[in-house]
């Protein structure tokens, strides 16, 4: 699902991106709380509505309102447009670039950074990044220090790609792109555009996806592009997988109640793989407690080795619950977190599965 430019903006505020101030209307009447100069943006899904006369400046309040009206009476590539988006017209003296998005030939998510934003975009450094493996501010530091950007500004900037990466990795994004990212006279950053595109699964949080993969090895993972990597790690260390599925975007417990019964329903099952990175904003007590839910109603019991390789907030409740019901209930728990990699724990499932 592609997000207009204001939804984009308040995901941005929730991770702490600055924005500039906005107000989005659906008529010139509406209340603008901040003084000009303006900038105003008719809020269409499609691209090129700057060409097409869908952003325009405006100087005073009584131009903001004529200016308004016209853009609620146009359309961009046949969209009408419903809504525009008012905003304070940042004075930058830098553009930059910077996005998260996945690249099907290195079947990874890359990074993008370009020190000139818009159309420098063309020249943009691309990196591809391990799921597998904690990304750090280093990473991102270099990645902007190969892509010239001022050494003054790299440490700033690497903050606001490291919220950027949580953004993407948290909401189950496809693609997460700042373009322009405005550097301001005093050194502040400024989130100038918003383009997000999220998995359809997020929209409908209730439907994920299942697969049928015929092995013997049921997969339980969190995160779209991560659970693909980790069905690579496991083959690559001899296992079978018997499924693909992903629980991201912070479930409630019963979608991973009932995600774990349709998960281990197969027979002839030889272990589970309950893995995902360390979460910024998933309640792991709160996933593994739908875990232990569905497990209670999978018969014949599992008597099969159970790994599971999570980490993040609750992490210690979750860890402490689960080692209670492996102990009352006789479960095979093998329980790990962000002190292994997620490609580890696949030679573990491996080696306890088919040992």
């Amino acid at each position: 699902m592609r997000l207009y430019e204001y939804e984009g903006k308040n995901l941005f505020e929730k991770y702490g991106i600055p924005t500039p101030r906005r107000v989005v209307l659906n008529s010139p009447r509406g209340k603008i709380t901040f003084k000009p100069p303006y900038v105003l943006k008719a809020q269409t899904l499609f691209g090129g509505r700057k060409e097409a006369g869908g952003i325009l400046p405006a100087s005073t309040l009584f131009s903001a309102r004529k200016k308004i009206q016209k853009l609620c009476n146009m359309k961009v590539h046949n969209e009408n447009i419903r809504k525009v988006l008012v905003e304070e017209r940042i004075a930058a003296i830098s553009e930059y670039y910077v996005s998260f998005s996945y690249d099907t030939s290195t079947r990874s998510p890359v990074i993008a950074v370009s020190a000139q934003g818009g159309t420098g975009i063309s020249r943009a450094k691309v990196v591809p990044l391990d799921f597998t493996f904690d990304s750090c501010l280093f990473l991102f530091r270099r990645a902007l220090s190969q892509a010239k950007f001022p050494s003054s500004d790299i440490l700033k900037v690497a903050g606001i790609v490291k919220n950027l990466w949580k953004l993407f990795i948290s909401e189950y994004a496809i693609l997460a792109e700042i373009n322009p990212l405005f550097k301001t006279k005093g050194g502040a950053f400024v989130a100038g555009d918003a383009k997000i595109i999220l998995d359809d699964e997020k929209v409908a949080p209730g439907k994920r996806r299942f697969i049928e993969l015929g092995g013997d090895i049921a997969i339980l993972a969190s995160g779209g592009g991560a659970s693909l990597l980790n069905i690579d790690a496991l083959i690559f260390h001899g296992g079978r997988p018997a499924n693909y599925t992903e629980y991201s975007g912070n479930p409630p417990a019963h979608i991973v109640e009932d995600l774990t019964k349709q998960v281990l329903r197969r027979k002839g099952l030889k272990g589970c793989w309950v893995v995902g990175g360390t979460a910024n904003f998933t309640d792991i007590y709160e996933t593994m407690r739908g875990f232990v839910n569905g497990l209670g109603y999978v018969r014949p019991k599992p008597t099969y080795p159970i790994v599971i390789r999570r980490d993040g907030p609750r992490q210690e409740q979750a860890v402490a619950m689960l080692r209670q019901v492996a102990k009352e209930q006789g479960y095979q728990f093998h329980i790990f977190g962000s002190e292994i990699s997620m490609a580890e724990t696949a030679k573990i499932m491996v080696d306890l599965a088919y040992k």
